[in-house]
């Protein structure tokens, strides 16, 4: 039997991850799930392909969250993964609850990610030492950091992105998604874990999804939250 439930592999730069994460903490909140948090580096998953069709500001947002996973990968090693959840959540917040920009489009919220973000500040809100800020520069972690994200990548079969969902890790199914517009509350936090649960259980699933989806909703992106879009 494995000793957690759920792997969530995250990136705190990515909108999607960051609404399905709120959602799995509704979920924890009213169940007794045990997940263990794991980074997964955007960066490093798109060294293969770069990003000459992709916004401007993509690579700078992505090597915000390399930096960021640095420190999560330095917090784990020093302190144990039990940090890591609430980590991810005070970086996730210092991003995503931050106001919307003056300027409409999502150009201001790629500048946005692409803005560093006072990682001491953050590890002091957890309660973890300010001075594992300064592995955020340090490359050293970045092979930490990949075995991670290959990891995540290969049990869900390549060609996925964040959040991964890893049930009954590590031999258990592991998805992409679900990717969401906003975090469902209350029992509906609890009807979409069970209809999640039960299609990553169900023998031989492999795929639900459409292209068109709904921009996610945070403080941030709260001028475009419920716009169609195709982002990856």
């Amino acid at each position: 039997m494995a000793d957690v439930d759920l792997e969530f592999s995250f990136d705190p730069v990515c909108p999607f991850c960051w609404v399905t994460a709120e959602w799995v903490w509704h979920v924890v909140e009213r169940r007794s799930l045990r997940v263990r948090w794991r980074p997964l580096s955007l960066r490093i998953l798109n060294e293969p392909i770069g990003y000459q069709d992709r916004p401007e500001g993509y690579p700078q947002a992505h090597q915000r969250g390399l930096e960021m996973l640095r420190v999560v990968a330095t917090a784990r090693q020093q302190h144990g993964p039990e940090v890591v959840g609430e980590l991810y959540r005070a970086m996730g917040r210092a991003l995503w609850h931050t106001p919307e920009p003056s300027v409409d489009g999502f150009e201001a919220i790629l500048a946005e990610c692409a803005r560093p973000r006072d990682l001491t500040a953050i590890l002091g809100e957890v309660g973890l030492p300010r001075e594992l800020a300064t592995a955020a520069a340090d490359a050293g972690w970045d092979e930490v950091l990949r075995a991670d994200t290959e990891e995540a990548v290969e049990r869900a079969g390549g060609e996925v992105g964040t959040p991964i969902l890893s049930f009954d890790p590590p031999d258990g199914p592991a998805f992409f998604g679900p990717v969401i517009d906003r975090a469902p509350e209350g029992d509906d936090a609890l009807r979409l874990w069970d209809s999640i649960t039960t299609l990553a259980r169900w023998p031989g699933f492999a795929e639900l999804k459409r292209g068109l989806r709904a921009f996610p909703h945070t403080p941030l992106t709260a001028h475009l939250s419920g716009r169609a879009t195709r982002v990856r």
